[in-house]
């Protein structure tokens, strides 16, 4: 379950008990949850599209194993904090299990898969993939990266993480309905 913003405007980085894994970031989810959360908005709605869209490329090349951290403003009340909508949406897959050949499909033909700014302008997702099958030691440094760049925000605020599992096309479907279905 996502929590709603905290005190600060982010999505807190607990909801009690730090020490409580239940109660600590990242947050599970998935996309259908995700979108009925954070679609309150034109242009959150348009970056969540883009999201199911990106998904359904993954999907499509064969990137079903594994599961993603969503953050950024977008996982913050940016619109109260800082008077604007949300530009994009930070995205990390962590997957595993792709062939060499699958590799290099994806690299030629998805590269938004590989490349954020393609991503920025075609999904609106600042994306970045980590192949968490590649090397445990590369795995460890990129988590550590990853955590502790979207654990705080632009003030040095502690924030959360929410994490949704790759291959769930029935849920992103219904999460593509609900979106297309709202009224703002």
């Amino acid at each position: 379950m996502i929590p709603n913003f905290d005190h600060n405007h982010v999505t807190p980085p607990h909801i009690g008990n730090p020490t409580d894994l239940t109660q600590l970031s990242p947050y599970i989810s998935d996309t259908l949850e995700f979108c009925m959360h954070f679609a309150t908005s034109k242009e959150r709605v348009e970056i969540l599209k883009g999201l199911i869209k990106f998904r359904e490329q993954l999907q499509n090349f064969g990137v079903v194993e594994g599961f993603q951290w969503l953050d950024g403003s977008f996982t913050e009340n940016i619109e109260v904090t800082e008077g604007r909508a949300p530009r994009d949406l930070d995205t990390v897959t962590f997957y595993k299990n792709l062939s060499q050949q699958q590799n290099i499909t994806i690299q030629q033909s998805f590269p938004d898969f590989i490349d954020f700014n393609i991503s920025k302008q075609n999904f609106k997702l600042d994306h970045y993939p980590v192949d968490y099958g590649y090397r445990p030691e590369f795995t460890v440094e990129s988590t550590r990266y990853w955590l502790q760049l979207f654990s705080h925000n632009r003030l040095n605020i502690w924030k959360g993480i929410i994490r949704i599992e790759l291959n769930t096309p029935q849920i992103d479907a219904n999460a593509w309905n609900f979106l297309s279905n709202l009224v703002l």
